[in-house]
C-alpha cells in the first residue's frame, strides 16, 4: 500500500530523461506490460454497487499508470522573478515616453 505524502517531490528535466530511459529499456517495457496485465477488470453483473467499485478502481488504476508514463517528459519549469518586457501598465513613470495621442 501507499501512503499519502504532504507534497509532491520535485520533478526535474534530469528525473524524466532518466525514467524515459527506463521505459525504452526491455526492464520498462516489461513494466508496462506487467501494469497493463495487472489491471483490475470491469465485473459483469447485476449488483450496481459492485460495478461501480470496480469502475472506480480501474480508472484510477488507469490514470496512475497514465501519470507514471506522462512523467516521461519534463514538466515546464515554471517562470520565476520579474521581467521587465512589458512596462506594468499602472506605473506611470515607466510610460512617461509613451505620447498622448
Amino acid at each position: 500500500m501507499i501512503l499519502p505524502v504532504e507534497r509532491a517531490p520535485e520533478w526535474s528535466s534530469d528525473d524524466a530523461a532518466q525514467l524515459n530511459g527506463f521505459l525504452a529499456s526491455s526492464t520498462g517495457d516489461k513494466l508496462i506490460e506487467l501494469l497493463c496485465y495487472l489491471a483490475p477488470v470491469l465485473l459483469d453483473g447485476g449488483d450496481v454497487n459492485k460495478t461501480l467499485v470496480a469502475c472506480g478502481e480501474v480508472k484510477g488504476y488507469t490514470e496512475a499508470v497514465s501519470t507514471l508514463c506522462s512523467l516521461r517528459n519534463s514538466r515546464p519549469v515554471e517562470a520565476t522573478g520579474e521581467f521587465d518586457t512589458y512596462p506594468n501598465l499602472d506605473d506611470d513613470s515607466k510610460w512617461k515616453d509613451v505620447d498622448a495621442r
